[in-house]
């Protein structure tokens, strides 16, 4: 997104909320740092939902949420995870794992691998199964979203920054 898309953006948001106070060249820089990875018509709707929506006026993080959720396929529920996991299993059965995960949604694959694909076939307590995999998945939905809604730049830095702290760790674990 272009700086000057960034400034039409304010001003929309701007003129949607007359009682918002006056927007200065720091507002319009933080939101284009801010902002600059998406594309600008993606923020334009995500702006334009706020707007129908909300009544005071957004955070960068209320649009980049919306902005996510336009662009990210959806999410299904746990539920409809866990009633994924139960067709794997009736067609596939434990002896033929990997087509089984093959058939499930990203985070409902990486939930089942997780929790162990004989256990949830195997077990003598469905119900446990069922609710751990909710929780789980249900987890790691959050932190896919939370993900997805950060700049790429910020989550290499976060990388790196977490990188280098476990490589002191073990260093000094070695010593």
């Amino acid at each position: 997104m272009k700086k000057s898309e960034t400034i039409q953006i304010l001003g929309v948001i701007a003129a949607a909320y007359p009682n918002m106070k006056e927007i200065n060249e720091t507002q319009i820089k933080v939101w284009h740092e801010s902002l600059k990875d998406l594309e600008a018509k993606t923020v334009q709707l995500a702006t334009q939902q706020y707007i129908l929506e909300g009544t005071y006026p957004p955070s960068i993080a209320e649009i980049r949420q919306r902005a996510t959720a336009i662009t990210q396929p959806e999410i299904p529920t746990a539920t409809e995870a866990y009633e994924e996991v139960q067709r794997a299993i009736r067609n596939y059965g434990y002896s033929r794992e990997a087509e089984a995960l093959e058939t499930l949604s990203p985070i409902a694959r990486k939930t089942a691998r997780a929790m162990g694909w004989r256990e949830i076939c195997h077990s003598e307590k469905p119900d446990v199964i069922r609710g751990q995999f909710l929780k789980m998945y249900e987890i790691e939905a959050q932190r896919e979203q939370a993900a997805a809604i950060l700049p790429e730049d910020i989550t290499r830095q976060i990388k790196q920054i977490r990188a280098a702290t476990q490589e002191l760790a073990e260093r000094l674990q070695l010593k």
